[in-house]
Order: C-alpha cells, then sequence, then structure tokens
C-alpha cells in the first residue's frame, strides 16, 4: 500500500505502523520544527479540504496566524 500513496514534500510516511497496523505521516512544524505523527486519514481528510496541518499545537498555531495576518 505505501506505494501508491504522494504527499507533499513537507509531509512523509512513517515507516512504523500504528497498534492496529495503520499508517502514519510525519509532519515537521513550521513554527518549532518539532516532528508530529498523525494518521494517514485524518491527513489525507485535511489535505482534501485544503487546509493541511502545518503546526504541532495551538500555541504554534496561533503564531502561525500571528505571522501570516490570518484571522482566527
Amino acid at each position: 500500500m505505501s506505494d501508491d500513496i504522494i504527499l507533499p514534500p513537507e509531509a512523509r510516511l512513517d515507516p512504523r505502523r500504528g497498534q492496529r497496523g495503520g499508517w502514519y505521516v510525519i509532519l515537521t512544524c513550521v513554527i518549532c520544527g518539532r516532528e508530529v505523527r498523525c494518521p494517514l486519514p485524518w491527513y489525507r481528510t485535511r489535505l482534501k479540504r485544503g487546509v493541511p496541518p502545518k503546526t504541532c499545537s495551538t500555541k504554534c498555531g496561533r503564531e502561525y496566524r500571528r505571522r501570516k495576518g490570518v484571522p482566527k
């Protein structure tokens, strides 16, 4: 299954599987540089909506919006 998964350059597929065999994506926070592990189906849903996750936490999310000038 991992051969047909296409991800943006800021995300990469985690070689480890979840407890129930699910796939995960590793993202790097654009604010602090911390890596976070997200379930692949959740990440794909965010991509389809046009809002890919860029931060690791709400604190970094606030800072990201402040820097970008994006309203809440």
